[in-house]
């Protein structure tokens, strides 16, 4: 191994690094404030996306995205509705 393909492995390696501590200081958006509330379980954002409710201990509301709402009356998850949303 030459001393470029060493700076380029390097280099390559930095980069990574750096890439995996922007992921772990994602936000997921915030819950909109004009929801429609399916009891305390579930949301459906104006835009017709719909929520469920999860909560880990010791760790705050968060409302992950139903790909299938029927159960809720509501119509499949489009590609704009996001993944996760908090409070």
């Amino acid at each position: 191994m030459n001393k470029r393909h060493l700076a380029v492995t390097a280099a390559t390696f930095a980069l990574a690094a750096a890439g995996a501590q922007a992921v772990g200081t994602h936000q997921p958006p915030r819950v909109p404030t004009n929801i429609y509330t399916t009891g305390s379980q579930w949301i459906t954002t104006p835009d017709g996306c719909s929520y469920s409710r999860t909560q880990a201990p010791g760790y705050p509301v968060q409302w992950v995205l139903i790909l299938n709402p029927h159960h809720i009356g509501q119509p499949d998850a489009h590609k704009r509705c996001a993944p996760l949303l908090r409070d």
